[in-house]
């Protein structure tokens, strides 16, 4: 009895990768199954940035089948970086607006490009912006058409439908057809496998981010915490930066040559999300 207890223990001991790789596969099948898509009502403006930390780190989904395993890493800490593999990738929000035209002038003066996640009612308010955007050099992304989680987040046909009618509005005047988009509020507890699968099958590609200048929740409006926020980026060597252009956000407009100096300073390659070969999304409910 003891000798076969004895052989199990050794067993148990040469398998034990083996064996956790299988009860991770069967974990995840679980989940899979059972996972049903909710809407998170609770989110009235973009990404609580306080549940993962500003910091987030973000979760490479082709790494992994089921993001949700892992619990999400927060970093604090600075980290060394290697200069020549330090880039980011300016983002902003729920534009255009008439600031956008001044977040333009600052980009034009920094000589980087941005991309700009715009939401479709306002796509057709200012599609002279849309248009200084395209012009520019800059990369028109979607965000929605109403911005409005109850009706965004009821169905996926919804959430689809109001992507394609902005991805339309922009073609109509840019002739240019983007398929990269940001769920509004973040993808967190919005994006499961299932809803996944589908928007891959239409080719998007999406864009959570990993560092936020805290602009999107209301609470941080003074432009030298925005800078703060902005430039906390701990051991990231790929950045998304979150940050919003509407009329509202002159604070944000404020801190941006600043940030960008920043970025230069620390040897910061400034990219648009074209150039960014992964999606990069929060990890599934």
């Amino acid at each position: 009895m003891i000798l076969f207890i004895f052989k199990i223990i050794i067993f148990i001991t040469l398998n034990i990768n083996y064996i956790y790789k299988n009860y991770l596969s069967i974990m995840e099948g679980f989940m899979l199954s059972n996972q049903k898509y909710s809407i998170n009502y609770n989110y009235n403006y973009d990404f609580k940035e306080d549940e993962f930390n500003i910091n987030i780190n973000y979760v490479k989904l082709y790494n992994r089948k089921i993001a949700s395993i892992t619990p999400p890493l927060i970093t604090n800490n600075k980290y060394k970086h290697k200069k020549d593999s330090k880039v980011i990738y300016l983002t902003f929000d729920d534009g255009p607006s008439k600031l956008t035209l001044d977040v333009l002038k600052v980009l034009d003066e920094q000589s980087v490009k941005a991309t700009f996640f715009v939401v479709g009612n306002k796509v057709k308010q200012y599609p002279e912006i849309i248009r200084e955007i395209h012009t520019k050099g800059h990369l028109l992304a979607l965000h929605s058409y109403t911005h409005d989680y109850n009706k965004i987040y009821s169905n996926y046909e919804n959430f689809i439908d109001e992507m394609e009618y902005t991805q339309n509005l922009i073609y109509n005047i840019t002739k240019y057809k983007s398929y990269i988009i940001r769920f509004p509020g973040g993808s967190y507890k919005r994006l499961n496998a299932e809803f996944y699968s589908i928007l891959k099958q239409k080719n998007y590609k999406i864009y959570d981010w990993n560092i936020s200048c805290g602009d999107g929740t209301g609470l941080n409006k003074d432009a030298e915490i925005i800078y703060k926020n902005a430039v906390s980026y701990g051991k990231h060597l790929n950045i998304i930066l979150l940050m919003h252009c509407r009329q509202t956000d002159s604070s944000t407009l404020t801190a941006l040559p600043k940030i960008i100096e920043f970025y230069k300073n620390e040897g910061f390659k400034f990219e648009t999300l074209d150039k960014c070969e992964q999606d990069y999304i929060f990890p599934f409910k």
